[in-house]
């Protein structure tokens, strides 16, 4: 009687086990299936499983699928159990690295397990791998059964670690342009209505923003970096007898710049007064200019009569002392348009940032413009796609096509590189990205790529525009609002 009893037991205990499997991978991989897109791109957005998104989604629900009909069909139910055990594993293990090893923690999902967190998520799967281990153990009398299930369980493990150690691989080195948008990275808190489409940020220091205006050349508005009030104030030159072209202001505290490299001329002054009294006049022209302290800055300018981009290091005014290196920019084409991009400086690190605006690579050199390295950004254009023409007539170089734009604005704070992409990367939303701008953030001292973000819209049809790197926070010009975006833990981190 008890015999019969304890082999009822385990029948019904096997049967049981073998309908909730069903019921779990039938219900999830049908889930999953019926929104397969939004599926593979959480795959794509995993820290583990990135690199192999389009393979895995395909895989897992193919393999819930085939279980599930093994379990369905008694002569193969017991090896449909051991596969179970074997998935669950992956599951477990998966969760397991999650929680203790990944860069960042991910959205969730998965059909019937997607409201849980990821510690019920580990419970619900150690749950289940007892259940698929008691069930093969009930359903043999090898007594050396709990040692194979054992053995297939660290091995099952063993592949997903593969994969983790892998994928992190492929992420920094190789990248297959997939971002990543972990939680915590940076989130809007404010928002302040300029009622004016011309303003741009001129910089930032302690609490105070301060944004110049392309229409009013010399007015600087101020705010607080909680937006709570606004000044006004109007930048005194000790002379203006120049024909200005592109004026732009720069602040530097406790010094703010006015220049135009078009005139040549650059002036300098305190921001505790806005007057400015000419630094140097008439040296050298330049596109673009970072000042690395009072008394040196780096420039980008063409070399002549050919017009190809070049950078020069400068020291002392009013007549600087000025040296020319050929070898930060690598020409592909025409060394004009193929070597254009943004100049920063990070103080941190002492180090020049040049990112090229038609490739993906940025340039670290030092302050005498001797290149440390050129690393990739995460898109996968090595080349420019340029269609560049020369006039017959004249003589000058022009574009015949709009270009491909890899790159636009950047910023650099501490160690970290912020670069505006214009590409879409692997598995993200091409809904969300009508609506926002994305921003990815590089490790300039690791040379890897970290996390991204997205900034939004905030005026229909208009993308960010202008945008500034703070301590704490990243402000960016959106139609005519300033936005601020505060930095989660994962940036705040590693930022210094």
């Amino acid at each position: 009687m008890k015999r019969s009893l304890g082999t009822t037991f385990k029948k019904y205990f096997v049967e049981t086990v073998c309908s909730l499997f069903i019921l779990l991978f039938i219900y999830a991989a049908v889930s999953k299936a019926m929104d397969f897109e939004n599926f593979r791109a959480q795959i794509g957005q995993s820290p583990l499983l990135s690199p192999f998104a389009n393979f895995i989604s395909v895989g897992v629900i193919m393999a819930e699928i085939i279980i599930s009909v093994l379990l369905a069909v008694p002569k193969a139910k017991y090896l449909a159990l051991w596969l179970a055990a074997a998935l669950m594993a992956m599951f477990t293990a998966y969760i397991i690295i999650i929680l203790n090893f990944s860069s960042f923690i991910p959205c969730s999902c998965g059909g019937i397990l997607e409201k849980m967190g990821w510690g019920q998520h580990l419970v619900f799967n150690i749950a289940f791998l007892f259940m698929a281990m008691a069930a093969v153990k009930l359903s043999t009398k090898d007594n050396g059964v709990l040692l194979k299930l054992c053995g297939v369980a660290i091995a099952s493990a063993g592949m997903v670690v593969i994969l983790f150690v892998f994928s992190e691989d492929i992420m920094e080195r190789e990248n297959p342009f997939i971002r990543r948008f972990p939680k915590a990275s940076a989130a809007k808190t404010n928002m302040l209505d300029l009622r004016n489409y011309s303003y741009y940020i001129a910089g930032a220091h302690g609490n105070k923003i301060y944004l110049g205006n392309w229409k009013a050349p010399l007015e600087i508005l101020e705010t607080d970096s909680n937006f709570k009030y606004t000044v006004k104030h109007t930048i005194i030159l000790n002379r203006e007898n120049y024909s200005y072209k592109a004026v732009e202001v720069r602040i530097h505290y406790p010094y703010f710049y006015v220049m135009d490299g078009t005139v040549p001329v650059i002036y300098r002054g305190l921001v505790s007064n806005w007057k400015a009294s000419v630094l140097t006049e008439g040296k050298f022209h330049f596109s673009s200019i970072v000042f690395l302290d009072p008394n040196q800055f780096a420039f980008r300018t063409q070399k002549p009569p050919s017009g190809e981009n070049i950078m020069g290091y400068g020291i002392g005014y009013p007549a600087p002392h000025i040296q020319y290196s050929d070898e930060v920019f690598q020409k592909q084409k025409d060394g004009i348009f193929d070597t254009d991009g943004t100049l920063q400086y990070s103080d941190k690190m002492q180090k020049i940032i040049f990112t090229y605006y038609y490739r993906n690579q940025y340039i670290i050199a030092e302050n005498n413009l001797k290149v440390k390295a050129r690393p990739r950004t995460i898109d996968t254009t090595v080349h420019a796609k340029l269609k560049v023409v020369k006039l017959e007539k004249s003589g000058d170089i022009k574009l015949s096509a709009p270009p491909y734009t890899v790159n636009r604005n950047t910023s650099v704070i501490g160690k970290l590189l912020f670069v505006n992409s214009m590409l879409r990367g692997r598995y993200e939303d091409e809904k969300v990205w009508k609506n926002a701008t994305v921003i990815d953030v590089y490790d300039i001292a690791k040379q890897t790529y970290v996390l991204s973000f997205y900034v939004y819209d905030q005026t229909q049809n208009i993308k960010m525009g202008s945008f500034f790197a703070a301590d704490s926070a990243l402000y960016a010009i959106s139609g005519h609002y300033l936005l601020k975006y505060e930095y989660g833990k994962r940036i705040n981190s590693i930022i210094y």
